[in-house]
């Protein structure tokens, strides 16, 4: 499969305005050297990412960065998106500033890949409806935001997403809802961001909607979490009914 043209999954049940009924997207932020130990476990189960990229990320020290070489390599497989060049809080900035970032960073990334980078997250998922405005101005059509627990997409410059890996500790009340007020679910839900990630995916397949999971390389490994992203992985894999698309193919599901 070619993870950008998001061929896997194709055979997807459709609504009668050619939607699909159920879409699974992935996506992983900031450009970190261990993206390619996620990307090979993206690989084996034949679903598609987007790898959110700032190539100069100051919260990275230099060995931590992916370097040109490893975006090529991504860039053959998966969609590239862009990060802002260093990874600096966008409200912090002035717009002239932000603007530059934002610009540069994606200019990089064009260099590095030779493919056009049409996707975009906020660095921390921070910004307001300016940045908005100047990721629009800078050529991106879609932009990945931090919001978790929906399956639909919402705006395309402020796309939501289902489920973060890793354990949120402010996910409390939002277990409790999806256990239905089970107590000892909704600890599942809480304490195991594996459990609630595949709880989504479920309740997606039965309701319909775009499943979206999304998390960090160097976080996963940090937390000891590589067979529970396989776990999930495994899980949300391989469904005919799915169709399996890379963020910037949402464009046509976004709002």
């Amino acid at each position: 499969m070619n993870a950008t043209t998001g061929t896997t999954g194709s055979t997807a049940s459709t609504t009668s305005t050619d939607r699909p009924r159920v879409t699974v997207t992935t996506s992983w932020d900031d450009g970190h050297v261990l993206d390619p130990r996620l990307a090979a476990l993206l690989d084996r189960h034949r679903i598609p990412g987007t790898f959110y990229i700032a190539p100069r990320n100051l919260e990275l020290s230099p060995a931590e960065r992916l370097p040109a070489v490893g975006i090529r390599e991504l860039a053959e497989r998966f969609e590239i998106g862009g990060h802002t060049l260093t990874h600096q809080r966008l409200p912090r900035l002035t717009d002239a500033a932000a603007a530059a970032e934002i610009r540069s960073g994606r200019a990089e990334l064009e260099a590095i890949t030779g493919r056009p980078v049409t996707s975009f997250c906020y660095p921390r998922g921070e910004y307001t409806a300016r940045q908005v405005h100047l990721v629009e101005q800078a050529g991106f059509t879609l932009a990945r935001t931090v919001r978790r627990g929906s399956l639909t997409p919402g705006r395309a410059l402020e796309l939501d997403t289902t489920v973060n890996a890793y354990a949120h500790r402010v996910d409390g009340p939002l277990a409790l809802r999806l256990a239905a007020g089970r107590p000892w679910r909704a600890a599942r839900l809480f304490l195991s961001w594996d459990e609630l990630a595949i709880h989504w995916f479920d309740r997606c397949l039965r309701e319909g909607g775009v499943y979206h999971l999304w998390g960090h390389s160097w976080e996963v490994d940090a937390r000891g979490d590589w067979s529970r992203l396989e776990r999930v992985l495994a899980h949300i894999a391989g469904h005919p009914q799915v169709a399996y698309r890379t963020n910037g193919e949402l464009l046509g599901l976004a709002a």
